[in-house]
């Protein structure tokens, strides 16, 4: 298994520059392809070298008695319906400590109250851990969460940790330094317009191997008013669905559910509609399998069932 070409990626998905560069570095920590979101993984050596580059930076770690284990789009489910859940970009787990790593390349992508909102679900989910969390983004200004007995917090910018990108994948061998190049160069373009450097990019890739992206892992343009559709849909007949929607990220599937919830619950009754549930499948927890390309890709996807009782 190995590090899906960048360029193949970028035509395959329509993934913003954020999740992009999110995916190329995931692939190059673990040495192999993407992994469905929130599932441990051991990194490659080279990735083991990058994240104790990254936890020195952070937190002045000089080295680890074990690895941890990586995980990409790492779940912090909510505490109640009424509540959203998080999901950093990256955790690492060891038995005494929890470190979080958060991604930003888009200054606009930087929600109130998303850092603190992690540390407190970290600290409810994980009692008996440490927990840390690096925000690594590009120049911009944020109010750090306040400090706790058992957190700390760091932020670093891409142009301190670009140094070490290359240090570690620099003599990589030809697909990690295809990945490390086209990486680099979606951060460089940071602060201009993706659309025009992503239709750039793909207008260098030969045709044979730019293929045509599948509807059902593409993102929904309207979302919530399908998703809507689908309620109405699940009230009348009873009928599980799925809704078929590449999320950008397990977080944005967390805001379309409680979005969802909120509307259901908001209108007027009693109505059948307040009989269904928005909820999302997990293909570890949950049972099952996907009902979605989307999901079979990610694990993850949004469901509606309809329950004897008013759920809300």
């Amino acid at each position: 298994m190995v590090i899906e070409d960048p360029l193949r990626l970028l035509g395959r998905l329509r993934l913003g520059r954020e999740e992009f560069c999110q995916r190329l570095l995931t692939m190059l920590i673990l040495g192999g392809p993407y992994p469905q979101w929130n599932t441990p993984n051991a990194p490659s050596d080279r990735g083991a070298r990058f994240l104790l580059g990254l936890d020195a930076l952070s937190f002045g770690t000089g080295a680890w008695k074990v690895r941890p284990q990586f995980i990409d789009e790492f779940d912090l489910p909510r505490r109640h319906d009424d509540e959203q859940g998080g999901a950093p970009d990256y955790a690492m787990l060891w038995p005494e400590r929890l470190w979080m790593i958060e991604l930003k390349t888009e200054t606009a992508s930087h929600r109130r109250g998303q850092l603190s909102g992690y540390l407190a679900l970290a600290e409810h989910h994980h009692p008996a851990r440490r927990i840390d969390l690096t925000y690594l983004t590009p120049p911009m200004p944020h109010t750090p969460p306040a400090a706790q007995a058992r957190t700390r917090f760091n932020h670093l910018t891409w142009a301190q940790v670009i140094p070490l990108i290359t240090a570690v994948w620099g003599d990589g061998d030809q697909v990690e330094r295809r990945a490390v190049e086209l990486l680099l160069a979606a951060l460089d373009s940071i602060g201009t317009g993706w659309s025009a450097w992503r239709t750039a990019r793909l207008q260098h890739m030969p045709g044979a191997e730019l293929e045509a992206p599948v509807a059902d892992t593409q993102p929904t343009a309207e979302p919530f008013t399908e998703a809507m559709a689908l309620v109405d849909a699940t009230a009348r007949d009873g009928r599980q669905r799925a809704l078929s929607h590449a999320a950008m990220d397990l977080q944005d599937l967390q805001e379309l559910r409680l979005s969802l919830r909120q509307a259901i619950c908001a209108l007027p009754g009693p109505s059948p509609v307040h009989h269904v549930l928005p909820w999302i499948w997990n293909a570890t927890t949950s049972g099952g399998t996907a009902l979605t390309a989307a999901g079979t890709e990610t694990g993850y996807e949004l469901r509606l069932s309809r329950y004897r009782k008013p759920v809300c």
